[in-house]
């Protein structure tokens, strides 16, 4: 639906972004787009492209009467019995406190419910707001923030033009931390290539231990068409892994590394991976590293390459 047209029904600028986990959640239009795409950053990044050829996709903030708006027409459309909101798309935690309260506020006193309002947080934005402010958040109901460390080595970081250090990423993991709110952290095997694979691992594998985070979730690197990281491997200025064997290495070398206090919920069950785990660390880690390694001797384990997906 045009943003400007009469407002009988929710608008959303398509493709939107979520969590595969937010799946069940209304999702509301809050931002459009991806202020790191706007900038020009993160070379592997479907949000990049998408911010240069798609118009619709340029990264905005919403006014907040607008959002306002599609939650009281979610409310009208789905009733009161909503237990989850998402807001779209790439980084919500972007608006103002004080319009973000706004929201929330808006969010609970429409859906009485409501036990989750999530969003997806880049590092600087959480960085950017006091412990104050963060806690405000907290407390009218921002549950849990999903961020995209993509991976705890500073070279691979650097490769892929993230704009952010390893150490700004865990800190702002720890901030969200400490303000209560709940943290979902994405890593993404193979995003160093052949070049970087064992640092990019151990590092990545270090980095979740020091962060701690609620959730810490790993997807496999799959290369999106017309990217900058497109362009590199075209170049052969890219090595892709591209054996299961590779990968399924580079996820041993990182669980391997990851010593967390806990407990961190533990997941690969994004439809890239070859093979998705489950676990609690630290508690589960030498039986998630025994399945990895059984999975490694046993390519029937795996999930088929034609069932893997984005």
């Amino acid at each position: 639906m045009n943003e400007n047209t009469a407002r009988n029904e929710m608008f959303y600028a398509e493709p939107v972004y979520r969590p595969p986990s937010e799946a069940s959640s209304l999702l509301i239009q809050a931002t459009v787009g991806c202020s790191s795409a706007a900038a020009g950053r993160c070379y592997f990044c479907n949000s990049y492209v998408f911010h240069k050829t798609v118009p619709e996709k340029r990264f905005r903030i919403r006014p907040t009467r607008d959002i306002l708006e599609d939650i009281e027409i979610g409310r009208r459309e789905y009733g009161t019995i909503l237990e989850r909101i998402f807001l779209l798309d790439s980084n919500a935690l972007i608006i103002k406190t004080p319009e973000l309260l706004k929201i929330l506020k808006a969010c609970y006193e429409s859906f009485p419910n409501l036990r989750q309002v999530s969003c997806y947080a880049c590092c600087e934005d959480i960085l950017r707001k006091s412990d104050e402010e963060l806690g405000q958040l907290h407390e009218a109901g921002l549950t849990l923030v999903f961020i995209g460390l993509e991976s705890g080595d500073q070279e691979v970081l650097d490769l892929v033009n993230k704009g952010v250090s390893v150490q700004e990423q865990i800190d702002a993991v720890k901030k969200a931390n400490r303000a209560g709110i709940q943290t979902s952290v994405t890593v993404i095997i193979g995003l160093g290539g052949k070049r970087l694979t064992e640092q990019h691992a151990v590092n990545t594998g270090k980095a979740a231990g020091k962060m701690n985070s609620t959730f810490f979730a790993a997807l496999t690197l799959m290369v999106v068409p017309n990217t900058p990281m497109d362009e590199m491997i075209k170049k052969g200025e890219f090595e892709l892994l591209t054996e299961p064997l590779e990968i399924l290495k580079e996820l041993e070398f990182m669980v391997m590394n990851i010593d967390a206090p806990g407990p961190v919920i533990f997941r690969t069950n994004h439809a890239s991976n070859y093979l998705p785990l489950r676990g609690t660390l630290p508690r589960d880690k030498e039986a998630l590293l025994r399945t990895i390694r059984n999975a490694m001797k046993d390519p029937s384990l795996l999930r088929p390459e034609s069932m893997r997906g984005l």
